[in-house]
């Protein structure tokens, strides 16, 4: 195994958990708010995914981070503010990072 792919992945998820934080403290919209709750629920259970160092615990993170990558485009799809943004935008790549440090891990980069 390739810890330097793991640690490219945990690295992007504590940036994208960063970015979804911001994003829920920005904002305005109180529905939204449990939305962006579960984002980051899911978030830390792929932070335990990642810890585990396993193959069927990095096959279940892949498999939450389409959720979490489905709500956030979902999110940012409704939202009523521009400078909102590229924070989305940021979220989205760090989740893609996360999904190529753990699909070279499991030696499925391509």
């Amino acid at each position: 195994m390739t810890e330097s792919a793991l640690v490219a992945a945990r690295s992007a998820l504590a940036d994208c958990e960063t970015v979804v934080g911001r994003l829920h403290k920005m904002c305005c919209d109180p529905d939204r708010s449990p939305r962006m709750s579960a984002i980051e629920r899911s978030l830390v259970a792929i932070r335990r995914d990642l810890d585990t160092d396993d193959s069927e615990s990095l096959d279940q993170a892949l498999r939450r981070l389409e959720k979490v990558g489905g709500a956030i485009g979902l999110l940012q799809v409704g939202c009523c503010a521009a400078p909102r943004m590229p924070l989305y935008a940021d979220a989205l790549t760090h989740l893609n990072s996360i999904q190529l440090g753990i699909t070279k891990e499991l030696g499925r980069a391509h």
